[in-house]
Protein backbone atom coordinates (compact mmCIF):
# COMPACT_ATOMS: atom_id res chain seq x y z
CA UNK A 1 0.00 0.00 0.00
CA UNK A 2 2.98 2.59 0.63
CA UNK A 3 4.31 2.23 -2.48
CA UNK A 4 1.36 3.13 -4.11
CA UNK A 5 0.90 6.10 -1.84
CA UNK A 6 4.39 7.01 -2.86
CA UNK A 7 3.06 7.07 -6.47
CA UNK A 8 0.35 9.12 -6.07
CA UNK A 9 1.73 11.69 -4.11
CA UNK A 10 4.86 11.63 -6.97
CA UNK A 11 2.20 11.94 -9.82
CA UNK A 12 0.33 14.65 -7.99
CA UNK A 13 3.72 16.39 -7.89
CA UNK A 14 4.49 16.43 -11.14
CA UNK A 15 1.32 18.31 -11.82
CA UNK A 16 2.12 21.19 -9.94
CA UNK A 17 4.10 23.90 -11.41
CA UNK A 18 7.16 25.35 -9.82
CA UNK A 19 5.73 28.07 -8.00
CA UNK A 20 3.74 25.69 -6.05
CA UNK A 21 6.74 23.22 -5.82
CA UNK A 22 8.44 25.88 -4.89
CA UNK A 23 5.69 27.16 -2.31
CA UNK A 24 5.28 23.96 -0.69
CA UNK A 25 8.94 23.57 0.08
CA UNK A 26 9.23 26.90 1.57
CA UNK A 27 6.34 26.31 4.19
CA UNK A 28 7.99 23.06 5.00
CA UNK A 29 11.26 24.75 5.90
CA UNK A 30 9.21 27.92 7.85
CA UNK A 31 7.87 25.03 9.69
CA UNK A 32 11.24 23.20 10.51
CA UNK A 33 12.80 26.83 11.38
CA UNK A 34 9.76 27.73 13.67
CA UNK A 35 9.85 24.28 15.37
CA UNK A 36 13.67 24.37 16.02
CA UNK A 37 13.61 27.88 17.25
CA UNK A 38 11.21 26.72 19.69
CA UNK A 39 13.09 23.84 20.71
CA UNK A 40 16.00 26.11 21.41
CA UNK A 41 14.31 28.88 23.65
CA UNK A 42 13.17 25.59 25.22
CA UNK A 43 16.55 24.58 25.67
CA UNK A 44 17.94 27.57 26.67
CA UNK A 45 14.98 28.44 29.62
CA UNK A 46 15.61 24.93 30.91
CA UNK A 47 19.05 25.47 31.45
CA UNK A 48 19.23 29.38 32.69
CA UNK A 49 16.05 27.73 35.30
CA UNK A 50 18.65 24.28 36.46
CA UNK A 51 19.83 26.04 39.70
CA UNK A 52 16.68 27.98 40.35
CA UNK A 53 13.74 25.57 39.64
CA UNK A 54 13.74 21.68 40.97
CA UNK A 55 12.15 20.64 37.93
CA UNK A 56 13.52 23.11 35.29
CA UNK A 57 10.84 21.99 32.53
CA UNK A 58 8.76 24.16 35.14
CA UNK A 59 10.31 27.22 34.08
CA UNK A 60 9.34 26.28 30.08
CA UNK A 61 6.01 25.74 31.54
CA UNK A 62 4.62 28.84 33.66
CA UNK A 63 6.63 31.51 31.05
CA UNK A 64 5.46 32.21 27.16
CA UNK A 65 8.16 31.53 25.49
CA UNK A 66 7.07 32.86 22.19
CA UNK A 67 8.73 36.20 23.35
CA UNK A 68 12.12 35.23 23.89
CA UNK A 69 13.02 35.03 19.70
CA UNK A 70 14.01 38.17 17.88
CA UNK A 71 12.61 38.93 14.24
CA UNK A 72 16.13 37.60 13.47
CA UNK A 73 16.12 34.65 15.33
CA UNK A 74 17.70 35.41 18.31
CA UNK A 75 17.24 33.64 21.29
Amino acid sequence: LEPLAQKAREAEEAQKSEAERLTGQLTAAEERSAAFQQRAVRAEVRALAANEFADPEDAAAFLSLDGYVSDDGEV
